[in-house]
């Protein structure tokens, strides 16, 4: 076995827009062209340095994505499984808003009617829908965030109404639902808050 078959010669032509490129890339480093080519591109690409750019970068973009979404979904399950063993109860559903909030959709872009949250759209779906006026004390409460809403005459009654629209509209960026309006306008006032 020869010198030659121990360090074979290779030969190929470049176009001139890749010579040139090849000769600007190589006087940058001080290097000759071949040299250049040899050490910075054919070297580091045997030797694992040098990685061919794949077209698909959008697909290993939503790879990483997904093994994020999957590290996190570990950390919530995670989080439900140590609650559950250290206080022997599930973990509330006030808590699991917080830890693992759900995506708000619109429909229409423009359209600046209600938008609903998972959470609004389950009680919705539920054969006893959740109202937030407590009848029992004679106030309303935001079942989102548990804010109370109390009046102890007329003025104040309506102020709170009014009020109860603004903290939905503000706090929770959201319109009333149906079943918030519906209270509203069932609820009279009767007395002072207890």
């Amino acid at each position: 076995m020869g010198y030659n078959d121990r360090n074979p010669t290779f030969s190929f032509r470049l176009t001139e827009y890749r010579n040139s490129k090849l000769k600007k890339l190589a006087k940058i480093e001080n290097m000759s062209a071949v040299d250049f080519l040899r050490i910075k591109i054919i070297d580091k690409y045997f030797n694992g340095e040098l990685i061919e750019k794949t077209k698909d970068d959008l697909t290993l973009e939503m790879e990483k994505w997904k093994l994020e979404k999957l590290k996190q979904d570990t950390r919530y399950v995670t989080l439900k499984n140590n609650f559950m063993e250290n206080f022997g109860a599930p973990l509330p559903e006030r808590s699991t808003r917080i830890l693992k909030p759900q995506i708000i959709t619109q429909t229409k872009p423009d359209a600046a009617s209600v938008t609903f949250s998972s959470l609004d759209l389950e009680r919705e779906k539920a054969a006893d829908p959740i109202s937030p006026y407590d009848e029992k004390n004679n106030r309303l409460e935001c079942l989102e965030c548990s804010a109370l809403f109390c009046w102890k005459n007329q003025d104040e009654f309506n102020d709170q109404l009014k009020e109860f629209q603004r903290h939905m509209t503000n706090k929770h960026e959201r319109e009333i639902n149906h079943f918030e309006r519906a209270a509203i306008i069932d609820v009279k006032f009767i007395g002072a808050s207890r």
